[in-house]
């Protein structure tokens, strides 16, 4: 009988120290939980708005000056890379006076062209402007341009505004002043006739511009134009002799068919230079991070063509290794300014960055 008890009040102290020992884990956690969330959170000043190098044009004619400018600008650097292609859509059916069977094998044909035939366009990529050959041309009068759109970043239907950083114009070509008869006498109809060959020879060929865009997007702060997309849908008429191994497509050999053709013309700018991707960013003492430096060379270029360099405002505050790690050597509520500067193929580019250090908690994404 002792022996039961004295077994049932090892259990109740054993059960009781349990009891004391998660108290006590609770009031310690408790404790914790209470001066984390009593300790300041770092907020972020609000940083100063970009500031456009040119106001947003509003009239149609300075619209395309300001575009064309801009354009013109870039062709002429020495220290932009351009990247041009074409692509090519023929997604809706050809329209031909032949039999169902045979206009089904025509569009099954069509439907695997496009991509071939957009490889008969002249392309480019990565190329240094000031050596470019044969770059497009972009060159918009206000008498073509029958609509426009312009704005400072996308505002979607809530009223929240991104990129707000760039301009977005859109430019609507009246397709009357398009020059069609420069794309028949083009290379590329030229290919086209010589990969059909085989098939058939085309003759009278009419093409009539139905409709064209033009996309531009800007950095409003450098006034760098970065893309164009242009995109136009015609409609090509033409008559094609086939030859002798393909007459059974037509009771007479040869058949009129037409078909929309479209094209989306990409063009973009890749200038040289080192930038933050952050206006600013907060630390604390001993914390080590990459600052966020963007640099853009010349993708052949290595280290050794280029000198990269980051001051501090305080050297004693902070330092920085040649590769734009940072690490924080002080403590207390500070702030210094890093000056990144970049010298490369005769060109200076600097950017400044602003660095907060403080002792309060700094968000994950500070």
């Amino acid at each position: 009988m002792s022996q039961a008890r004295a077994s049932k009040k090892s259990i109740i102290l054993l059960i009781l120290v349990v009891v004391l020992l998660i108290g006590a884990c609770f009031v310690t956690v408790t404790i914790y939980a209470k001066k984390q969330l009593s300790k300041p959170i770092f907020v972020m000043p609000e940083q100063p708005p970009v500031k456009s190098v040119t106001e947003l044009p509003e009239g149609k004619a300075e619209i395309c000056s300001y575009v064309n400018g801009l354009y013109a600008a870039a062709l002429s650097a020495d220290d932009v890379e351009g990247s041009f292609s074409t692509g090519v859509n023929l997604d809706e059916d050809i329209k031909a006076q032949i039999n169902e069977t045979d206009l089904s094998l025509l569009n099954y044909i069509r439907g695997g062209a496009s991509g071939k035939i957009a490889e008969f366009y002249p392309s480019a990529s990565n190329v240094l402007m000031s050596k470019a050959e044969d770059f497009p041309v972009l060159e918009i009068s206000p008498e073509s341009v029958t609509e426009f759109t312009a704005s400072q970043g996308h505002t979607d239907e809530e009223g929240n505004v991104s990129d707000d950083a760039y301009y977005f114009i859109t430019l609507t070509v009246d397709p009357a002043s398009i020059d069609t008869s420069a794309l028949t006498k083009s290379d590329v109809f030229g290919k086209i006739e010589e990969a059909l060959s085989p098939a058939a020879r085309l003759g009278n060929i009419r093409i009539t511009a139905e409709s064209k865009t033009v996309d531009i997007k800007i950095d409003r702060a450098t006034d760098r134009i970065l893309t164009v997309d242009t995109a136009t849908v015609y409609t090509v008429s033409a008559d094609a002799a086939f030859t002798q191994d393909y007459k059974a497509l037509a009771s007479d050999g040869s058949v009129e068919f037409t078909m929309p053709y479209k094209t989306n013309e990409h063009i973009g700018f890749s200038y040289y230079g080192a930038v933050f991707t952050q206006p600013a960013m907060a630390v604390k003492k001993g914390d080590m991070k990459a600052l966020p430096a963007s640099v853009t060379v010349d993708s052949e270029a290595t280290k050794d063509d280029y000198k990269l360099t980051f001051t501090p405002s305080d050297k004693n505050a902070v330092s920085i290794d040649g590769d734009g790690v940072m690490t924080v050597n002080v403590n207390g509520e500070k702030t210094v300014t890093v000056t990144m500067t970049l010298e490369y193929d005769g060109h200076t580019y600097t950017d400044d960055l602003t660095v907060y250090i403080t002792e309060k908690e700094v968000p994950t994404d500070g």
